[in-house]
């Protein structure tokens, strides 16, 4: 596995990942291995080429954990826009409103959470004398999360403008919020055809488990011949093929909506 750059060892902080998280994407793909293995080849020297799926299968499992983390991310940055406007309803200033909400943050989603790391990052920056705005543009950049990049825009503006903060903070955050809220609705709507994804991911090795168990010996032809195994190959180029296009799929159709 290659080493990560400079640049996502900064995503991998403000995006805690824990062991059993780091773990899991392999422990499935060497199960997908062994699961492609007994129903296309049943032979031990298959996982060598196999090795190519699982890797393929792998780097699917990391990007759609780092996907998951950083919906995470936007969901907390959320929570604490909420908790600055009643914040600053109550007079606090900005950036009090803001480093006043760690303890709260923290309660809500631990201290090793995206949010916490966040407002860390917000404290040191202060006592180095940094400006709010640009430390949100870092943390913007650093986690590539629009919502944040926004954010951090509109703080400059205020700032630099000398209006009613206030105001012009709690208009953003009900803005922000509004946009976070409608796509995580899409989301509960796209649930549906993730499931029927699911299932359709494994009905060939549910047909194939029912011809297994009904009628042994009924594969054993394509196991133990040149021809068989060719005709097998190809059979999971095509599957791989249509998963990869079915993920994709419902990506594409989130990201549409």
């Amino acid at each position: 596995m290659k080493k990560p750059g400079k640049k996502r060892c900064k995503e991998v902080f403000l995006l805690p990942v824990s062991r059993a998280e780091r773990r899991l994407p392999a422990i499935k793909s060497v199960l997908v291995m062994v699961l492609l293995n007994y129903f296309f080849y049943r032979s031990l020297w298959a996982f060598i080429p196999l090795l190519a799926v699982g890797g393929l299968y792998y780097q699917m499992e990391e990007t759609a954990l780092y996907r998951r983390k950083k919906e995470a991310a936007r969901e907390q940055f959320k929570e604490l826009l909420l908790l600055v406007s009643t914040g600053q309803r109550a007079g606090f200033s900005a950036e009090n409103a803001f480093l006043s909400g760690y303890e709260d943050m923290k309660e809500l989603y631990g201290k090793d959470s995206s949010v916490c790391r966040m407002l860390q990052i917000l404290k040191s920056g202060r006592e180095n004398n940094t400006a709010f705005s640009e430390l949100w543009r870092q943390i913007g950049d650093r986690l590539d999360i629009a919502e944040i990049k926004e954010f951090a825009q509109v703080y400059e503006i205020s700032q630099e403008s000398s209006g009613n903060m206030a105001a012009i903070m709690e208009k953003t955050a009900d803005i922000i919020i509004c946009k976070i809220e409608a796509e995580k609705e899409i989301g509960v709507l796209l649930s549906e055809r993730r499931l029927e994804q699911k299932i359709m991911n494994l009905m060939p090795f549910l047909i194939m488990l029912y011809i297994t168990i009904t009628s042994p010996g009924y594969f054993n032809g394509l196991y133990r011949s040149f021809g068989g195994v060719l005709l097998m190959s190809a059979a999971l180029a095509v599957y791989v093929l249509a998963y990869m296009l079915s993920v994709r799929m419902i990506s594409a159709e989130k990201l549409l909506s």
